[in-house]
């Protein structure tokens, strides 16, 4: 099974970049929690994207449900206030650093962990974007135009070129 599985997901569901792919996607949670016995929505979305997908995850959360902002990868939107008043849903941001700074073990515990799934096999480290050094600024220039898509690497080895 997946990662998410074996942590625990009762469904793990995937997207696409276009509008279309968020359409379906909509329509697959909703199906899911519906198949599920949970016809209102789910209880808990886990968002790493953010950007035009966070609107069809919003209509997807049953009521007093929450939304896990963990990263932008796809931008940053405008969240429209109106629409979490209505689901009477809660956004909540969570940053990774802080917690990584107070809780240094654990936080070692989990690399480690992570190191070893990719070691195994048993994940692979997805990069979009690979600068060499040199061109590092060129990596810096993605996010500060919106314009990443992904895991944007500066490689200190010689071999390795960008992907865009």
């Amino acid at each position: 099974g997946t990662l998410p599985s074996m942590a625990g997901a009762d469904k793990v569901l995937a997207y696409g970049r276009d509008k279309e792919s968020h359409k379906k996607f909509k329509a697959d949670v909703k199906a899911a929690a519906a198949e599920m016995g949970h016809p209102a929505g789910v209880s808990l979305i886990v968002d790493v994207v953010h950007g035009e997908l966070f609107q069809s995850l919003l209509s997807c959360i049953k009521p007093l449900g929450k939304i896990c902002l963990v990263g932008f990868v796809a931008g940053q939107k405008p969240i429209r206030p109106g629409l979490l008043l209505i689901k009477e849903a809660m956004v909540v941001g969570s940053l990774w650093g802080r917690w990584a700074r107070e809780n240094p073990v654990l936080f070692r515990n989990n690399m480690n962990e992570i190191l070893n799934f990719m070691t195994d096999g048993k994940i692979e480290p997805r990069a979009d974007s690979i600068f060499p050094l040199e061109d590092s600024i060129k990596a810096f220039e993605l996010f500060e135009e919106n314009k990443g898509r992904g895991n944007t690497v500066v490689s200190m080895m010689e071999s390795r070129q960008s992907k865009l």
